[in-house]
């Protein structure tokens, strides 16, 4: 119970309590070892010992000494404080002065501001009135350098020129519009000296043409069109009158330049006789007129692209053309009675001096008689070079209706060759030779229809956007022309012949003529209707043979017989239709059918064609047959009396396998 009473005691005694504090303090913390640092520094000395005794009021008195200092330290802050309000209260005095002077001035000087606020506006407007005033000038006059370039002479033609001159055009556009708004003094003056210096620049353009490039560059066989001259040309278009003149005088020197050369290639060849001159070739017809239609050809294409470069040239240098457009595009200018000549009229005039000696030249040919061949390979070049011509320089110009000319002409001359040669057959009858081939005027007459079949073929090659039906239909006059004496001819040298003979005569003329148009699809119609004649002829060929055969076998006067008194009696009475006749002629025909093929073979070995030959035989053949059939079912038939047909005639397939049909 005592020792239960310590225990508490010891817990609630103040001293027990403290020590208990202290014992459970952190000694290791920073604060406390800082602490205890400060105070172990606090005392040093013997009275150590002693002073730590007093600790409280040494505290107490250190406190006391640190509230003297800082006390003493403001009093020397006061000090200051006091000397720093004294001049405050002088600056306010000073500022209270300043103040009232300044109000004084602002009184007296607000007129003056008011005027300078004044002038400073009426400043900025004169600014920006000068600044517009500026602009204007600078978008509605063309400068000093601008005009020298349009205006002076001694200046050449270049890039700064069609810079000036597009925003002299420009300028002009801009006024045109200018002149809408109220303005229109300032419009007209400028509109007035815009006017003044365009005709200058047009001026300076048409003499810089007219001097520097016509005597030069045009008169050059191929002249050369540098982007100058085509920007040069496409701004004189707005001038329609200087635009003319200006092709006009190119034109006219075209004209010269285009003939000397056509007669240089005629005469004296090219530069050291390379190409040779054309008329070096007159002996050869064909080659001398294809010459010069394809040096004109190749002229005109070069006197094309100089035109499109004069017409269009501002397009090209931007995008080029399709031939299309540049077709389409063929009147100029700003006002439709002001239009410049269009480039297929230009490109006419530009050429139609070539149409004399070219119309004297080919004229020569024609009337050298050349033959039907040569007239139409004449009439074919002709053609050709005259639509290639007329899709470049246009189908109205002078030289393509001088070609057309020389084409009818040229035709002309080969249908008179051709009635020529028919009146000539007419009246020339050859007999056929032993063999019945075609004498050698069909032959000739046949070789000279291939060359001009091929001609016309070459020419339906060369010449693709032409109407096929129309090409087919012109050659149909000519193989009429070619074939109906030549036909005729061999119906008139065969009337002397027999029957036999004569078809196959005829016949072989028709296949020697029908071979060569069946290559050809343009002359199907004529080779149909020849093929239909041939049919005719081996018609008379199978008739013929069969006759023949029909009369070599001895079946003839028994088919007569049956065919006489059939249904009119019993066939077993007829007195040439006996048994024993029957059976005699089965027996002779036996004998016969065995040669029957050679023979009917060396009839028709005549024939060209074996093919013909086959029909003819086997026609032939095929008749003689169904004359058996029906023989032989006359015989057999109950109702003509006859006793054992079977045993006097041969069966069908037994004659038919003699035959070998």
């Amino acid at each position: 119970m005592a020792t239960t009473v310590s225990a508490k005691l010891a817990r609630t005694h103040p001293l027990s309590q403290k020590l208990q504090k202290i014992l459970s303090q952190n000694l290791d913390s920073t604060e406390t070892r800082t602490a205890l640092e400060s105070l172990d520094a606090f005392y040093e000395g013997e009275s150590e010992q002693l002073d730590r005794k007093d600790l409280k009021a040494h505290l107490d008195a250190r406190e006391m000494d640190s509230y003297r200092r800082f006390l003493g330290a403001f009093d020397s802050v006061l000090g200051t404080l006091s000397g720093i309000e004294a001049d405050l209260d002088a600056v306010n005095t000073t500022y209270a002065e300043m103040e009232g002077t300044l109000r004084t001035a602002k009184e007296d000087s607000a007129a003056l501001l008011a005027q300078t606020r004044e002038l400073k506006s009426l400043r900025a407007k004169a600014i920006e009135k000068k600044d517009i005033t500026n602009q204007f000038l600078t978008r509605f006059t063309p400068s000093e350098k601008e005009l020298a370039i349009l205006t002076n002479p001694s200046t050449g033609i270049s890039d700064e020129f069609f810079a000036a001159f597009a925003n002299l055009s420009k300028i002009n556009d801009e006024c045109n519009a200018f002149l809408m708004n109220d303005n229109q003094k300032a419009g007209n003056d400028i509109i007035e000296s815009i006017a003044i210096a365009q005709e200058k620049a047009y001026n300076k353009l048409v003499s810089w043409i007219q001097i520097n490039q016509m005597p030069q560059n045009m008169r050059r066989e191929t002249p050369e069109l540098s982007p100058v001259l085509r920007k040069a040309m496409a701004a004189l278009k707005s001038r329609p009158t200087l635009f003319q003149t200006c092709l006009d005088e190119i034109c006219q020197i075209r004209q010269e330049i285009i003939v000397q050369s056509f007669m240089d290639a005629l005469t004296r060849g090219g530069p050291n006789g390379m190409p040779r001159p054309i008329e070096l070739h007159a002996h050869d017809p064909v080659r001398y007129v294809g010459d010069m239609l394809a040096w004109l050809h190749q002229a005109s294409v070069g006197e094309r692209e100089l035109v499109e470069g004069l017409l269009f040239g501002d397009a090209m240098l931007s995008e080029s053309l399709s031939a299309d457009d540049v077709f389409s595009t063929l009147n100029l200018g700003v006002q439709r009675h002001q239009q410049p000549d269009s480039m297929y009229e230009i490109l006419g005039r530009c050429t139609d001096r070539t149409c004399r000696p070219l119309k004297a030249r080919v004229d020569e040919v024609l009337a050298s008689h050349p033959g039907a061949t040569l007239a139409y390979k004449l009439a074919n070049t002709i053609q050709f070079y005259n639509q290639t011509i007329s899709r470049v320089i246009g189908p109205a110009t002078a030289l393509c209706e001088t070609l057309k000319d020389c084409h009818t002409k040229a035709l002309k001359v080969f249908f008179d060759a051709l009635e020529t040669q028919g009146i000539r057959m007419g009246a020339f009858v050859q007999k056929p030779g032993r063999d019945l081939a075609p004498p050698p005027i069909v032959k000739e007459a046949i070789m000279q229809l291939r060359e001009l079949m091929a001609s016309h073929e070459s020419s339906m090659l060369v010449q693709p956007n032409s109407s096929e039906k129309s090409f087919d239909d012109s050659f149909d006059a000519i193989l009429s022309a070619s074939l109906d004496p030549l036909l005729a001819m061999c119906i008139k040298g065969a009337a002397s012949l027999p029957r036999f003979e004569n078809a196959v005569y005829i016949c072989n003329c028709l296949h020697y003529i029908q071979s060569p148009l069946s290559l050809y699809e343009f002359a199907s119609a004529r080779c149909d209707a020849i093929l239909t004649q041939i049919e005719t002829q081996l018609g008379v060929l199978i008739g013929e043979l069969y006759s023949v055969v029909l009369q070599q076998s001895g079946l003839a006067p028994l088919i007569e017989a049956v065919d006489e008194n059939l249904g009119k009696m019993p066939l077993a009475h007829v007195p040439l239709l006996d048994p024993r006749t029957i059976s005699t002629t089965m027996s002779s025909m036996d004998v016969y059918l065995c040669t029957a093929g050679f023979d009917a073979q060396t009839r028709l070995s005549g024939l060209l064609s074996s093919n013909h030959q086959e029909r003819a035989l086997e026609g032939a053949f095929a008749a003689f047959m169904a004359a058996y059939q029906r023989f032989h079912a006359a015989v057999m038939d109950p109702v003509n009396k006859f006793e054992f047909p079977a045993s006097i005639l041969r069966p069908v397939e037994e004659i038919r396998t003699l035959l070998v049909v």
